[in-house]
């Protein structure tokens, strides 16, 4: 009698009943290291605008478009580049990210001008655009179901990390080779990631067996993952799904789910602004405060430390069902430290002290606000409902260099800026009392 066919597996429940692999480490430490240098990117021009501007005797406001454009390009990646990854594969659009990064980044340092750096960032952006999707993809569907939430939480939280360390590293590199070795440094970084993708990295499993169900890579994957399971076993593809994406936002800002859309939108987009004018900013009005150079470099990116604390302080509030009190009350409070900031000594550590507080009621809010939106939308358009809000997002990310840069350029005050800060906070505390909990059931 003939051995009967083994019966095929189920690639999911395959991966989510295993222990995690050395294949899944691999993936997440590339995702995350990726994560690391686009914080870095994201960071480094804030960092640098007060040396150039001294440098070419120009006022800091000159650089308000270049410090919007890498968030004009990541809106731009993220929507019109990063989709490709569902046909290319995850791993090819990786990688030509990291080139897109590496090659602009350094050319970044040859810029001779505010246009020159506009144009370079804004490339920078969209590389920056494709990764940010993609690496959370390629690690999801390495990762078990029962660790994965935290897995990308961890791998996420590497772009505040990178932001934070460009703080700290942007001194020394600023002291021995100026502001356009800090550029080479973050231009070479993701070339070598690239190069180590190409190397040792594998495609997506998953992705091979939907796109790809002939591809020779998924055995060896598969080898490397279960190395006990005959190679000739074959493999469940899931079934297709429907195409909403061309309704998805007509759904969004239909009857059933406009109110809940708006309000999140609203929020996303005043809590954006405040945080992006800090990011993009901060190092130039502390500086303006009476700062030393050293120290509001290394103050401004406290904001990303606070940011890691604030986020995992008020994921356990989000666990126990009452975040939107937290929140509410971690925007108040925000506020209140961004009126008073301006009352504190320069380089004090009651200023330090704020400036955690600060980014743990924007930065850390927003990864609270990225949870949430996950629980607002049915399965059917959960996925559309997070792009769009990132979208909305985009646009107060955007144009927070600017408006602020404008009010730079009339005269306004540092303290003042700040204190105006607490506005679109309070809006955004005020938001999140409209976020009912029925909402919340998804």
């Amino acid at each position: 009698m003939a051995a009967s066919a083994p019966s095929a597996i189920d690639l999911s429940r395959l991966l989510d009943e295993r222990a995690i692999s050395a294949l899944l480490v691999l993936v997440a430490v590339l995702s995350a290291l990726i994560m690391f240098v686009d914080g870095y990117d994201v960071q480094v021009m804030a960092l640098a605008v007060p040396l150039v501007s001294h440098e070419w005797s120009l006022s800091p406001p000159h650089f308000s478009l270049a410090l919007s454009a890498a968030q004009f390009g990541i809106a731009i990646g993220a929507m019109a580049v990063a989709p490709l990854g569902d046909l290319a594969g995850r791993r090819t659009l990786l990688i030509l990210a990291m080139a897109v990064i590496g090659i602009s980044t350094m050319a970044t340092s040859t810029a001779g001008s505010p246009a020159q750096f506009v144009l370079w960032r804004l490339l920078t952006g969209i590389g920056l655009g494709m990764s940010i999707p993609n690496c959370n993809a390629w690690t999801a569907e390495y990762a078990p179901a029962r660790s994965r939430p935290t897995i990308l939480v961890v791998m996420n939280a590497a772009i505040g990390a990178g932001a934070f360390c460009a703080g700290f590293i942007a001194p020394v590199i600023f002291a021995h080779w100026g502001w356009r070795g800090a550029f080479l440094i973050g231009g070479v970084s993701p070339l070598l990631i690239g190069l180590a993708i190409v190397v040792a990295a594998p495609e997506s499993l998953k992705f091979l067996i939907v796109r790809r169900p002939e591809d020779r890579r998924i055995a060896t994957i598969l080898a490397r993952i279960a190395p006990e399971l005959d190679p000739a076993t074959p493999i469940d593809r899931p079934p297709p799904t429907a195409d909403t994406s061309r309704w998805s936002l007509i759904d969004l800002l239909g009857r059933a789910y406009r109110r809940r859309t708006l309000v999140l939108w609203g929020v996303v987009v005043a809590n954006l602004f405040s945080l992006y004018v800090l990011i993009s900013w901060l190092p130039t009005l502390l500086e303006s405060a009476g700062w030393p150079l050293n120290d509001a470099l290394r103050g401004a990116v406290l904001i990303q430390a606070g940011g890691v604390v604030g986020g995992i302080l008020l994921s356990v509030f989000l666990s126990r069902g009452t975040t939107i009190p937290a929140l509410f009350a971690a925007y108040l409070i925000t506020a209140a430290c961004l009126v008073l900031f301006h009352a504190l000594p320069a380089a004090s550590a009651a200023s330090w002290i704020a400036l955690l507080v600060i980014g743990g009621g924007t930065s850390g809010s927003q990864l609270s606000l990225n949870a949430l939106a996950t629980a607002y939308y049915p399965p059917a358009i959960k996925a559309s409902g997070m792009s769009w809000a990132g979208v909305a997002g985009n646009l107060g990310a955007f144009v927070a260099p600017i408006v602020a840069g404008g009010a730079m350029d009339r005269g306004y005050s540092s303290g003042s800026i700040l204190a105006m800060l607490a506005a679109p906070l309070v809006l955004c505390a005020l938001g999140v009392l409209l976020m009912r909990r029925e909402w919340q059931c998804h």
